[in-house]
This record gives C-alpha cells, sequence and structure tokens, in this order.
C-alpha cells in the first residue's frame, strides 16, 4: 500500500516538505506493512545540492535500482518526499532491531550528508523531529529505527552519528508529544463494548454502526482530501448496511466482519486525523463522540432487522 500520508504527518510535527515530483506514484505499490525504519546518509560531497541528490534517489546508482529511499532529508532541515512504495536503499539485514527485515517492510531515510562532515543541530534536530512524527503514525517501537550500519554490520557505516543517542532523542521527542497514536485512536474507537441492554439480539453490526456515530463528528471537523477519504468509506458503510439489510443474523455477521480491514482503515484516518488538527476542541469532540459510543446507543444509529 502506497503510504501518501508521509506529507502530512511530517508537516504535522511542524516541518518543512516538499513532494518530488511523481513521487505518489513512484515505487512499486505492493509493499508493506511498514515494521521499521531504515537511518541512513548520502555520503555524497560537502558541495553537493538537493537537486543532484534527489537525482540519485529517483534514476538510481551503480549499487542501487531506483527508487532509492521513501524520504530525503536536505541540509537544510527540510524534507523532500521521494517515493510512496516500495524502495531499494538496505538488503535483507543481519543486524540490529530490524534484522532479517528488507525493502518491503522498511521505510528509507537518506539524509544529505557527507562523510566526516559534522552535523548541523538543525538538520539533526530536524532528522529526530520526522522520525518521531513516522514512528508515532506506524505504531512501531523505536527500537526499530534502525541506523544502515547497524542493520548490514561490516558493509555499510552509515549514518555517523551515534545510533543508540538517536534513538534517545527520539524517544524524549515522543515523551514530549501527549497527542494520541492512531494505534490508541484505533483501539479506543474500536473498543466499545458490544452487547449493551436496548440493543438489538441480531445487532452484531455494532462495530459498524459504533463508526458511524464517529465518522458523523469527525466528517465536520476536516477537510480536503482527508474528507474526501472518510466521506467515501462513509458511503461505503451505507452499502454494506442497505446490502445486509432483511438478512438473517449470521449472514449480518459474516458480512461485517469480511469488512473488517475497512473498519481498521477508518480508525487509522481517525488517528491521523487526531495528528494532523491544531484544534484542541476537535480531540475533545473525537474523544466525546468516542465516550457517548461507549457508554449506549447513538440517535439514529439503528441496527438492520433480520
Amino acid at each position: 500500500m502506497r503510504a501518501l500520508w508521509m506529507p502530512d504527518v511530517l508537516r504535522a510535527a511542524g516541518l518543512t516538505v516538499h513532494g518530488v515530483s511523481g513521487w505518489r506514484n513512484r515505487g512499486q505499490e505492493s509493499w508493506g506493512p511498514i515494521r521499521g525504519i531504515t537511518i541512513h546518509e548520502t555520503r555524497g560531497s560537502r558541495t553537493s545540492s538537493d537537486a543532484g541528490e534527489i537525482r540519485v534517489l529517483t534514476e538510481g546508482s551503480q549499487t542501487a535500482p531506483a527508487p532509492i529511499s521513501q524520504l530525503y532529508l536536505s541540509r537544510t532541515g527540510d524534507w523532500h518526499v521521494v517515493a510512496s512504495g516500495l524502495c531499494f536503499h538496505n538488503l535483507t539485514g543481519w543486524g540490529g532491531g530490524n534484522k532479517g527485515l528488507g525493502n518491503d517492510a522498511l521505510l528509507g531515510i537518506e539524509a544529505q550528508h557527507a562523510l566526516g562532515e559534522p552535523w548541523t543541530d538543525r538538520q539533526y534536530r530536524s532528522y529526530v523531529t520526522g522520525v518521531a512524527a513516522l514512528v508515532r503514525h506506524l505504531g512501531i517501537p523505536v527500537s526499530r529505527v534502525v541506523g544502515h550500519k547497524e542493520h548490514q554490520p561490516g558493509d555499510k557505516s552509515d549514518p555517523g552519528f551515534d545510533m543508540d543517542k538517536f534513538r534517545r532523542d527520539v524517544a524524549a521527542a515522543l515523551e514530549g508529544d501527549d497527542m494520541p497514536s492512531a494505534d490508541e485512536v484505533a483501539k479506543a474507537v474500536l473498543a466499545a463494548p458490544l452487547d449493551r441492554p436496548g440493543w438489538s439480539p441480531v445487532a452484531k453490526n455494532k462495530p459498524t454502526m459504533r463508526l458511524d456515530a464517529v465518522l458523523e463528528t469527525t466528517l465536520s471537523l476536516v477537510g480536503g482530501e482527508q474528507r474526501a477519504a472518510l466521506a467515501e468509506i462513509r458511503a461505503n458503510q451505507a452499502a454494506i448496511l442497505k446490502a445486509v439489510s432483511g438478512q438473517r443474523g449470521e449472514q449480518i455477521l459474516a458480512e461485517v466482519q469480511a469488512q473488517s480491514a475497512r473498519l481498521a482503515e477508518v480508525a487509522g484516518l481517525l488517528g491521523e486525523l487526531a495528528e494532523r488538527t491544531d484544534d484542541p476542541a476537535a480531540l475533545t469532540r473525537i474523544a466525546e463522540a468516542i465516550e457517548q459510543i461507549a457508554s449506549g446507543p447513538t440517535s439514529g444509529a439503528t441496527a438492520p432487522q433480520g
């Protein structure tokens, strides 16, 4: 699945992000789930330009086919999204926290940097902030943030900084961020009890009804692509309810279970919404909606009778 969420996640962390032309369709679409992040540095010259470095990432080199990485971090501290699909930035690792994993499960970041060049505070802090935002969005442990030199020991030596310190800095950035993660929001949405007084015995589709109420709240809080995505999912949800109406409870259950991946996707979108919004009141409204759903049926949400 393409990681089209990357620019929004990085911008929500206060970073400047640019999209490299064609990034949305660059790289193989069939990759993931993303289980870790590989930290790289380009090892170009100290006078290299962003355009030159990015050209290598998009066109490939003698040692790596294109595209080489999903993300590029400039010396300026700006981020560039290079590709949304699978890239060829490392081998299957034989060391580190992502041992045994390869390009199909790892997101790669190339930072513009020359061998022996001092790291500026601006670029290093941007690296820490960006990786913390990615870790939070992906719901992975900080131990899954691994340097190329750790992933392929004896073969690679980048990045030049201390990876243990880098992970500590990422962890500290996460501790200072009290925004809920996508995983936390998903669990809150999907953990509401399914058996409560007043609900129809055949209301096996209560997860769908629960999402209906949450979407009613969140659709009013978002705009642009996020609103379109949520609206599309809500339309699909309505079609499911219509399709199962009048069927027996067992059939309703089977239909809703078949949509479990879709339900998880909606929960993930709610998490992204929480990460993107700058309005504390919006987060409060989401939390109140989830609490209301957990405590009882929402007005207007009725289960189809079998």
